[in-house]
């Protein structure tokens, strides 16, 4: 009989609070602050345990779903929960750490928690060593609680399975379900908790205005967590103490944080309510009680990217492209009807501040209306929603006036840049994609894109874009191993007809004088210069390396020439190939081909180019500041230089490019600038 006498309490206090919600809402404003309403709500989750104190944390983040009288008293329960008995604590904690008091394990423990929550309270202790730690202990019986009502909820659903299938499906109730079951059993076991908070920390690591606690391994297990004690103000202390600008910022830190844990980490915070999160008035955030957080796999994470990238710009469509792209349509789907409901979303949200439509009221209704049309949301991607609505309520406190555009638009295009400049991934992109790209020059298709959209958000998208690849690329140093990638495949055939035998000997020989000269490259201001000085050193490598194999200075030289050009016109056939938007005239090719070039890998401002007037027909231009020349100026290579690197244009011009090329003279070879004139060949020349 319990399920029964249990369900019909769950189903008389939700009955009960729903109509007392109503009859709040009518209130006059004057009447509301005396009502008792509110508090009689907070006191019957108390009186239903563990999971409805939880739900009662959850609903304290949403001051735009429930009154502001209704979230003043739920905001108790976000660590003000009646504490266990000091008995049962002590009880807990001899238990698990195999202690006769806890005066064998702590020099000092206070007897009364400084928080107190639904499934554990915090006690603050002092170790035998003298360290301050903080001590999470469970509350006794309360699996036991939370099994059983989890059971009594799965039950429910299974009615409404069973009455409103699609309805169920729609929704995925019970992946859903599952998922919030699953986090919150995960809660109770601190030991994983432990672990979680050392991978928060290794993520962390050098942001350091964002503190997490250490545990102490010899005092953790799975009822009881040690860690170091840290301390801070809750958000609505703080911002007392801070002016409008330094809430901002604080405002634009969190979301850097919560947008580097969905983009570039995969593993996020998935209960930062006000609870959780403590401030400093120097700006560092303490992020506190990990025991609920999730994962993103890679394509969720960057769908997650590209679908923010697109929302900031107004692009709709393509926003919505990378949105259904992460669901799972069910027979049947309406996706002309989504869009059609997703685009009045989008508008609502694009010119709205967070007070007046939140992000995750947005977003939760664009996940509904998906529900609605026949698109399901797996559950990780329910639990990243949930996530967002306990943040989001720290951004209504800090700056509630904020615009999302405005501050989220800088923050995502630094991680768009981080994310695709990850070396590994990077080299797993280059590996995929390049090949395909050098050989066959192939673009992305027509229909993918899209032209309409915001342009003034799109340019400013961009412009943050490029100052965050600046700020990158001052201190990048391309990955070794990527290069020998691109170029070991292309290398080892011309080696091993040069040598007669397989390459893979000489080349790691190269590669190891490669990286000898590695850290000594010279920083670039462009990422193109950054590639090409390192091709430049891997070029003096293999050129050293040829001359200690005692061969004369001719053929090593003629050997890195016979490389170069495996590797060069590769990139030379890319270019043209890309050119062929321009049209089938090969003067108008020329010019695509040559500013592509100019564009990546000879980019400014590390490389300085300067158009001139040229006869009809002809592309002319001088580079009047080249970083490879000036690398092998310091090697005194500059002959190398000259032979290998400068001769390289003209049979890329005479093969490839269906032109002439005319030089008087380079910038490795001693002269001021090096000058180009490419000539198209008529047809009786090709």
């Amino acid at each position: 009989m319990r399920s029964p006498i249990r369900l019909a309490q769950v189903v008389g206090a939700v009955t009960t609070s729903y109509f007392e919600l109503r009859t709040f809402r009518r209130l006059h404003e004057t009447d509301r602050a005396g009502s008792a309403i509110p508090r009689r709500f907070v006191a019957r989750l108390l009186a239903l345990g563990p999971l409805y104190i939880k739900v009662g944390q959850m609903l304290s983040t949403r001051p735009d779903i429930l009154p502001k009288e209704y979230v003043a008293e739920l905001q108790r329960l976000q660590e003000h929960v009646p504490p266990m008995a000091a008995a049962d604590v002590e009880a807990v904690l001899c238990e698990d750490l195999g202690c006769g008091s806890p005066a064998d394990v702590f020099r000092t423990f206070d007897e009364g928690p400084v928080a107190a929550a639904s499934v554990a309270q915090v006690h603050f202790a002092t170790l035998a060593s003298g360290e301050e730690v903080a001590v999470k202990v469970q509350r006794r019986g309360v699996e036991r609680a939370l099994r059983r009502d989890l059971e009594l909820v799965a039950g429910l659903l299974n009615v409404v399975a069973f009455v409103a299938p699609r309805m169920a499906r729609g929704f995925n109730l019970r992946a859903g379900f599952a998922e919030f079951r699953r986090y919150t059993l995960q809660e109770l076991d601190f030991e994983m908790e432990a672990q979680t908070m050392m991978r928060f920390r290794k993520n962390f690591a050098e942001w350091h205005d964002v503190v997490i606690p250490e545990p102490s391994p010899r005092f953790v297990t799975r009822r009881v967590l040690t860690m170091q004690r840290v301390s801070g103000q809750r958000v609505d202390v703080i911002v007392q103490t801070l002016s409008s600008e330094q809430r901002k910022q604080l405002g634009r830190r969190l979301l850097e944080v919560e947008m580097k844990m969905f983009i570039s980490d995969g593993l996020f915070h998935a209960d930062m309510h006000p609870g959780n999160i403590f401030f400093r008035e120097d700006g560092t955030i303490v992020l506190l009680d990990f025991g609920m957080s999730g994962r993103l796999t890679e394509e969720h994470r960057d769908r997650f990217l590209l679908y923010w990238l697109n929302v900031l710009q107004k692009r709709t469509k393509s926003a919505f492209r990378h949105l259904v792209a992460q669901t799972n349509p069910l027979k049947g789907a309406d996706e002309t009807g989504y869009f059609k409901e997703f685009s009045i979303l989008a508008e609502r949200f694009y010119r709205s501040t967070i007070s007046e439509y939140s992000l995750t009221q947005i977003y939760a209704q664009i996940i509904g209306a998906g529900a609605k049309y026949g698109f399901v949301f797996p559950s990780d991607l329910l639990l990243q929603a949930k996530a967002l609505t306990t943040a989001e309520a720290l951004a209504f406190v800090l700056t509630p006036d904020l615009r999302f555009e405005d501050e989220a638009l800088p923050v995502v295009a630094r991680e768009f840049v981080r994310r695709t400049a990850d070396p590994a991934r990077l080299r797993r992109r280059l590996t995929d994609a390049l090949p395909e790209l050098l050989l066959l020059g192939t673009l992305p298709p027509e229909h993918i894109l899209e032209r309409d959209g915001d342009d003034v958000v799109s340019e400013r998208l961009w412009s943050s874009v490029g100052a965050a690849v600046m700020d990158l690329i001052r201190v990048y140093r391309p990955d070794i191993a990527t290069f020998r990638a691109l170029i070991d495949s292309t290398a080892r055939p011309v080696l091993s007809l040069r040598y007669g035998v397989d390459a893979s000997a000489v080349l790691d020989r190269i590669w190891t004088r490669a990286e000898e000269r590695w850290a000594a490259v010279p920083p670039q201001s462009s990422l193109g210069a950054t590639f090409t000085v390192h091709l430049a050193a891997v070029t003096a490598a293999a050129y050293e390396t040829f001359m200690a194999e005692g061969v004369t200075s001719e053929k090593a030289t003629l050997t890195v020439y016979d490389v170069a050009w495996a590797v060069y016109q590769k990139m030379g056939s890319a270019a043209w190939s890309l050119s062929a938007v321009a049209g089938k005239d090969d003067a108008d090719r020329m010019r695509v081909a040559t500013v592509a070039f100019r564009t990546f890998p000879f980019s400014a401002p590390s490389y300085e180019w300067k158009d001139v007037a040229s006869a009809a027909g002809t592309v002319g231009f001088d580079c009047l500041r080249c970083p490879v020349a000036e690398y092998f100026k310091t090697q005194q290579l500059s002959e190398l230089c000259v032979r290998t690197w400068c001769a390289l244009d003209f049979p890329l011009a005479e093969k490839i490019w269906h032109a002439k090329l005319e030089r008087s003279g380079s910038i490795a070879g001693g002269a001021s600038r090096c000058d180009f004139r490419w000539h198209p060949l008529v047809a009786s020349e090709v």
